[in-house]
């Protein structure tokens, strides 16, 4: 005798089965999506994706890594002062804020530093708490850059952008978080990852 199956529980079986493979799929999609929004890319001037745009940042801001020397001292309207380790400082004369610039044998921009005035109340007021040598200090080699907004509070702000030293492979940004002390932390990340490669805080 043949057992006669009802066509509403065959199809409700059917939806059933659909639902838990949908479900099985769009679970690892979520899970890369989440780490997609930890791991994410350290903001620089390189990739001008500035995180920010203050009038006394004008001179650092202007300077991209690989520029000639000709086209950066016609932007900042200066030839600079040559400094006694070979490095070039240029200085904005409106805000006294600047930029220090190593050239390759080329004649290209290696990296860059800002050169902030002091107190650098600009940058100060960008952070919303101070930070300590301890905070500087625990950033392990490799820890990402969302764990190190975590510890520090804030993203920081961009002070430096050099091409692969000889001893790494990858471009480095330093981002430093300032207090009203003048004192500053400031954390190295290889990009475009935004690994930690070093820290250090500078005390007033």
């Amino acid at each position: 005798m043949k057992l006669k199956i009802n066509r509403p529980i065959q199809l409700g079986a059917l939806l059933l089965v659909g639902l838990l493979l949908f479900s099985g799929c769009a679970a690892p999609k979520n899970e890369t999506n989440q780490t997609e929004s930890r791991t994410d890319k350290v903001p620089t001037t390189n990739n001008k994706a500035n995180d920010l745009n203050l009038p006394a940042l004008k001179f650092y801001q202007l300077v991209s890594l690989d520029m000639p020397r000709a086209e950066v001292e016609a932007l900042l309207g200066s030839a600079g002062a040559l400094q006694p380790d070979g490095q070039v400082a240029y200085t904005d004369p409106a805000s006294g804020y600047g930029v220090l610039i190593n050239y390759s044998e080329e004649q290209l921009v290696f990296a860059k530093q800002l050169v902030p005035t002091s107190p650098a109340s600009e940058l100060i007021a960008l952070n919303p708490f101070p930070v300590t040598d301890k905070q500087a200090y625990r950033m392990a080699v490799g820890m990402p850059f969302y764990e190190v907004k975590g510890v520090m509070g804030s993203d920081g702000i961009e002070i430096s952008l050099s091409q692969p030293q000889a001893d790494t492979t990858k471009p480095i940004t330093g981002r430093a978080w300032f207090n009203p002390d003048g004192s500053y932390a400031i954390v190295y990340l290889n990009l475009p990852k935004g690994q930690v490669v070093g820290s250090e805080f500078v005390a007033n």
